[in-house]
Protein backbone atom coordinates (compact mmCIF):
# COMPACT_ATOMS: atom_id res chain seq x y z
CA UNK A 1 0.00 0.00 0.00
CA UNK A 2 0.89 3.72 -0.14
CA UNK A 3 0.02 6.26 1.22
CA UNK A 4 0.23 10.08 -0.66
CA UNK A 5 0.91 12.41 1.62
CA UNK A 6 3.06 15.44 3.12
CA UNK A 7 5.48 15.45 6.00
CA UNK A 8 3.43 18.46 7.49
CA UNK A 9 0.07 17.52 7.27
CA UNK A 10 -1.36 16.53 10.41
CA UNK A 11 -4.43 14.60 8.90
CA UNK A 12 -1.49 12.24 7.27
CA UNK A 13 0.03 12.06 10.56
CA UNK A 14 -2.87 10.57 12.03
CA UNK A 15 -2.76 7.87 9.39
CA UNK A 16 0.94 7.16 9.78
CA UNK A 17 0.93 7.05 13.74
CA UNK A 18 -2.00 4.17 13.27
CA UNK A 19 0.41 2.37 10.70
CA UNK A 20 3.26 2.66 12.52
CA UNK A 21 1.06 1.20 16.05
CA UNK A 22 -0.48 -1.27 14.13
CA UNK A 23 2.85 -2.31 12.31
CA UNK A 24 1.23 -2.35 8.69
CA UNK A 25 3.83 -1.54 6.08
CA UNK A 26 3.24 1.90 3.81
CA UNK A 27 5.39 2.79 1.23
CA UNK A 28 5.28 6.53 1.32
CA UNK A 29 4.93 9.22 -1.38
CA UNK A 30 6.32 12.95 -0.22
CA UNK A 31 3.69 15.03 -2.69
CA UNK A 32 3.74 18.63 -3.75
CA UNK A 33 0.72 20.16 -3.15
CA UNK A 34 1.91 23.69 -5.03
CA UNK A 35 2.13 21.25 -7.97
CA UNK A 36 0.39 18.21 -7.86
CA UNK A 37 1.47 15.18 -9.15
CA UNK A 38 -0.71 13.02 -11.82
CA UNK A 39 -0.25 10.09 -9.58
CA UNK A 40 -2.21 12.10 -7.01
CA UNK A 41 -4.48 13.53 -9.00
CA UNK A 42 -5.20 10.12 -10.37
CA UNK A 43 -5.63 8.85 -6.47
CA UNK A 44 -7.54 11.63 -5.60
CA UNK A 45 -9.57 14.01 -8.32
CA UNK A 46 -9.69 17.18 -5.89
CA UNK A 47 -5.64 15.92 -5.27
CA UNK A 48 -5.90 16.23 -1.45
CA UNK A 49 -3.08 14.21 1.38
CA UNK A 50 -3.68 12.05 2.89
CA UNK A 51 -4.41 9.46 0.34
CA UNK A 52 -4.23 5.62 0.24
CA UNK A 53 -3.43 3.64 -2.67
CA UNK A 54 -4.20 -0.09 -1.90
CA UNK A 55 -2.40 -3.04 -3.68
CA UNK A 56 -5.41 -3.70 -6.22
CA UNK A 57 -5.06 -0.25 -6.90
CA UNK A 58 -8.50 0.97 -5.32
CA UNK A 59 -8.25 4.51 -3.50
CA UNK A 60 -9.23 5.06 0.07
CA UNK A 61 -8.91 8.74 0.49
CA UNK A 62 -9.65 11.53 3.89
CA UNK A 63 -8.15 10.34 6.83
CA UNK A 64 -11.01 9.57 9.00
CA UNK A 65 -11.81 6.81 6.62
CA UNK A 66 -8.08 5.89 6.33
CA UNK A 67 -7.75 6.01 9.54
CA UNK A 68 -11.17 3.25 9.62
CA UNK A 69 -9.69 1.33 7.15
CA UNK A 70 -5.90 0.66 8.25
CA UNK A 71 -7.72 -0.01 12.09
CA UNK A 72 -10.14 -2.78 10.74
CA UNK A 73 -7.46 -4.63 8.93
CA UNK A 74 -6.67 -6.49 12.04
CA UNK A 75 -7.15 -6.57 16.14
CA UNK A 76 -3.39 -6.92 17.74
CA UNK A 77 -3.49 -3.21 18.31
CA UNK A 78 -7.08 -1.29 18.46
CA UNK A 79 -7.01 2.37 17.30
CA UNK A 80 -10.87 2.50 17.02
CA UNK A 81 -13.22 0.82 19.83
CA UNK A 82 -15.28 -1.96 19.14
CA UNK A 83 -17.85 -1.31 21.10
CA UNK A 84 -20.09 1.29 20.01
CA UNK A 85 -20.40 3.86 22.97
CA UNK A 86 -16.33 4.12 23.36
CA UNK A 87 -16.27 4.01 19.27
CA UNK A 88 -18.40 6.71 18.75
CA UNK A 89 -16.47 8.77 21.66
CA UNK A 90 -13.34 8.34 19.46
CA UNK A 91 -14.26 9.29 16.52
CA UNK A 92 -15.81 12.09 18.05
CA UNK A 93 -12.61 13.17 19.56
CA UNK A 94 -10.90 12.77 15.67
CA UNK A 95 -14.13 15.01 14.35
CA UNK A 96 -13.22 17.86 16.62
CA UNK A 97 -8.90 17.54 16.18
CA UNK A 98 -10.14 17.59 12.67
CA UNK A 99 -12.19 20.93 12.88
CA UNK A 100 -8.86 21.85 14.96
CA UNK A 101 -6.22 21.22 12.22
CA UNK A 102 -8.63 23.15 9.79
CA UNK A 103 -8.69 26.38 11.86
CA UNK A 104 -4.83 26.24 12.53
CA UNK A 105 -4.59 25.86 8.97
CA UNK A 106 -7.32 28.58 7.68
CA UNK A 107 -5.16 31.17 9.77
CA UNK A 108 -1.56 30.02 8.97
CA UNK A 109 -2.87 30.51 4.90
CA UNK A 110 -4.20 33.54 5.77
CA UNK A 111 -1.27 34.89 7.42
CA UNK A 112 1.05 33.08 4.15
CA UNK A 113 -1.12 34.51 1.64
CA UNK A 114 -1.59 37.71 3.35
CA UNK A 115 1.54 38.38 5.26
CA UNK A 116 1.19 42.47 5.51
CA UNK A 117 -2.90 42.76 5.43
CA UNK A 118 -3.99 39.75 6.79
CA UNK A 119 -7.99 39.89 7.70
CA UNK A 120 -7.36 40.92 11.57
CA UNK A 121 -11.15 39.84 12.74
CA UNK A 122 -10.91 36.56 10.70
CA UNK A 123 -7.86 35.68 12.18
CA UNK A 124 -8.66 36.71 15.75
CA UNK A 125 -11.81 35.02 15.33
CA UNK A 126 -9.59 31.97 14.45
CA UNK A 127 -7.28 32.59 17.47
CA UNK A 128 -9.94 32.55 19.80
CA UNK A 129 -11.66 28.94 18.21
CA UNK A 130 -7.83 27.58 19.13
CA UNK A 131 -7.47 29.01 22.30
CA UNK A 132 -11.50 27.58 22.78
CA UNK A 133 -10.10 24.39 21.29
CA UNK A 134 -7.37 24.25 23.97
CA UNK A 135 -9.95 24.83 26.88
CA UNK A 136 -12.37 22.30 26.13
CA UNK A 137 -9.66 19.39 25.56
CA UNK A 138 -7.66 20.00 28.79
CA UNK A 139 -11.09 20.05 30.59
CA UNK A 140 -11.49 16.47 29.80
CA UNK A 141 -7.92 15.32 29.52
CA UNK A 142 -9.01 12.05 31.74
CA UNK A 143 -11.13 11.32 27.87
CA UNK A 144 -7.83 11.19 26.15
CA UNK A 145 -5.94 8.79 28.87
CA UNK A 146 -5.71 5.94 26.92
CA UNK A 147 -3.82 5.68 23.73
CA UNK A 148 -5.99 5.37 20.40
CA UNK A 149 -7.37 7.57 17.86
CA UNK A 150 -8.45 10.16 19.73
CA UNK A 151 -5.59 11.09 21.59
CA UNK A 152 -3.20 10.54 18.48
CA UNK A 153 -5.87 13.42 16.36
CA UNK A 154 -6.07 15.42 19.51
CA UNK A 155 -2.54 15.50 19.68
CA UNK A 156 -1.20 15.90 15.91
CA UNK A 157 -3.56 19.00 15.66
CA UNK A 158 -1.83 20.29 18.60
CA UNK A 159 1.50 19.36 16.99
CA UNK A 160 0.83 21.02 13.68
CA UNK A 161 -0.07 24.60 15.68
CA UNK A 162 3.13 24.07 17.14
CA UNK A 163 5.23 23.81 13.90
CA UNK A 164 3.19 26.46 12.30
CA UNK A 165 1.63 28.92 14.70
CA UNK A 166 4.24 28.27 17.55
CA UNK A 167 2.57 31.55 18.91
CA UNK A 168 -0.33 29.62 20.15
CA UNK A 169 2.00 26.87 21.80
CA UNK A 170 -0.40 25.15 24.56
CA UNK A 171 0.30 25.72 28.30
CA UNK A 172 -0.15 23.84 31.53
CA UNK A 173 -1.69 20.69 32.00
CA UNK A 174 -2.00 20.50 28.20
CA UNK A 175 1.07 21.00 27.86
CA UNK A 176 2.09 18.33 29.91
CA UNK A 177 -0.11 15.65 27.88
CA UNK A 178 1.54 16.94 24.81
CA UNK A 179 4.84 16.71 25.87
CA UNK A 180 4.10 12.73 27.28
CA UNK A 181 2.02 11.61 24.21
CA UNK A 182 5.04 13.21 22.00
CA UNK A 183 7.67 10.98 23.55
CA UNK A 184 5.81 7.89 22.11
CA UNK A 185 7.72 6.42 19.27
CA UNK A 186 5.46 6.74 16.49
CA UNK A 187 4.60 10.12 17.85
CA UNK A 188 8.10 11.27 17.69
CA UNK A 189 8.78 9.28 14.34
CA UNK A 190 6.13 11.75 12.66
CA UNK A 191 6.21 14.94 13.76
CA UNK A 192 6.25 17.63 11.27
CA UNK A 193 8.48 18.99 8.85
CA UNK A 194 8.79 21.58 6.09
Amino acid sequence: MKLLYTKRSPYARKVRVIALEKNIPLEFVDEDLQKKSQRLLDANPLGKVPTLVLDNGTTVFDSPVICLYLDGLDDKVIMIPREKDERIEVLKWEAFADDLMTAAINLYMEKVRHPNDFHKDFSATLEKNIYSAYGYIEKNLPKLKDFNLASVAVASAIGYIHFRLPHLKVQGALSQWFEEISKRPSMAQTIPVA
